[in-house]
């Protein structure tokens, strides 16, 4: 090595060191995410998949039609960007609270609007 490549690498290596010292690189360092210890799988398996607004629907009519309790006739169901959306009537608030939560249920749904009269025919 020359002197004058000597010369270059430790001139280079003070403004460096410098650099990496400063508050904002730490910062910075700190808060970029770990590196994956492996590029298999995560500890915990991510659900990504969103389920689609008429899907949502129909599952929500068929949990709806399955309990024993409530008349799914008298209940339409319909779905927006994931927000269920229950119109009809029902017997009773019971009735009204499990529709709700059967529809809560379903993967996909983000809310529920309850437009149900209980105790109308």
């Amino acid at each position: 090595m020359t002197s004058r490549t000597r010369f270059s690498i430790a001139s280079l290596a003070l403004p460096l060191a410098v650099l990496a010292a400063s508050p904002a690189v730490q910062a910075a360092h700190q808060d970029a995410p770990a590196a994956p210890s492996s590029t298999g799988r995560t500890a915990a398996p991510r659900d990504t998949e969103v389920a689609s607004d008429r899907a949502i629907t129909s599952e929500v009519r068929a949990r709806l039609a399955n309990a024993r309790t409530l008349d799914p006739a008298k209940i339409r169901v319909s779905t927006t960007d994931g927000v269920v959306k229950l119109e009809g009537t029902v017997r009773d608030d019971k009735q009204r609270t499990m529709a709700m939560e059967l529809a809560r249920s379903v993967r996909g749904v983000t809310a529920v609007s309850d437009e149900l009269r209980a105790g109308t025919d």
